[in-house]
């Protein structure tokens, strides 16, 4: 009863630190945040939304396929909602909270620690890689000007590549996790396929809440946000990325959009993933909860694999 309580007390809390920090990400802000809304399309908020939950959902797959190849096959249902409620972690300062939840969450199934803590990390790894070498591909072809030499670019993209190559995933994941994890070409190339999925969907989204611009900047909506969003992944002190992807994708969208349009563009995808993040994590935990009570049981189903 005791270890119960404790656990409850844990979760509370650290739902209660989610929503501070994920409030004090937009806290300040919130004028601009309705000013740009304001200019944008229901319509277009309403589909750049659909498009960010897709993208989410595409990385879900990620992790339970990295999960897979760790050692450990969740429940389809279960496994995304660990994914999803762990996920909520990353608004809190540290890239460990959103790891260590998701460990505690998958321990329900028997899933060693060490399994998925190194598949939390490869998961940030494919995050942080396909989106250097996706950005790199549009500096490269010239759908996005940076202000640094271009061989900067070319080193990060072949830095990327090779960070993608299954033998160096095999090796990282392997040490981490304590056994061997299997990531063979099939493996790479799916989940490439679906950070690809994923990327696509966000750049669509901004496209949307861009009212008014051609299809054509949706190289460079994409490009910069996923060399942003890299960037706050590799910056574990802030919450989610919060700040230092902004700043970045603000001066890689300011030639095209200017201050206040690559400003108030970097406003609303923080809302729009913020409120996915959200929606998935509520949306999921309640089907596995739904899931175990109509299997009459308090241990987690097993769902078609």
């Amino acid at each position: 009863m005791t270890d119960t309580r404790y656990l409850t007390a844990l979760r509370v809390a650290f739902l209660v630190a989610v929503a501070v920090f994920a409030w004090y990400g937009l806290h300040g802000r919130l004028d601009e945040v309705g000013a740009a809304l304001r200019a944008t399309s229901a319509l277009g908020v309403a589909g750049a939304f659909v498009l960010v939950l897709l993208g989410l959902l595409a990385t879900g797959f990620v992790w339970l396929r990295l999960m897979r190849v760790a050692g450990a096959d969740l429940p389809l249902r279960d496994g995304l909602a660990t994914f999803f409620v762990g996920q909520l972690g990353k608004y809190i300062p540290g890239s460990v909270w959103s790891i260590g939840a998701q460990a505690q969450m998958a321990g329900r199934n028997s899933v060693p620690r060490r399994s998925t803590v190194a598949a939390g990390l490869l998961f940030l790894g494919y995050h942080v890689a396909t989106g250097v070498a996706a950005s790199s591909v549009v500096v490269l072809v010239g759908g996005l000007a940076v202000p640094w030499p271009p061989g900067v670019t070319v080193l990060l993209f072949a830095t990327s590549v090779l960070g993608l190559l299954p033998v160096v995933v095999r090796r990282a994941g392997s040490r981490v996790a304590g056994r061997q994890v299997a990531v063979d070409l099939g493996d790479t190339l799916v989940l490439l396929a679906l950070m690809a999925a994923a990327w696509s969907a966000y750049s669509v989204a901004l496209v949307l809440l861009s009212p008014g611009r051609p299809w054509v900047d949706m190289a460079a909506f994409g490009g910069a946000f996923a060399l942003a969003y890299a960037s706050g992944v590799v910056i574990v002190a802030a919450p989610a990325g919060f700040g230092a992807r902004e700043a970045l994708f603000v001066v890689l969208l300011t030639p095209l959009l200017g201050v206040p349009g690559a400003t108030a563009l970097a406003l609303l995808a923080r809302v729009a993933h913020t409120a996915a993040d959200g929606t998935m994590a509520a949306g999921w935990w309640y089907g596995a909860q739904a899931t175990r009570r109509r299997r009459g049981s308090g241990r987690p189903a097993t769902a078609p694999r």
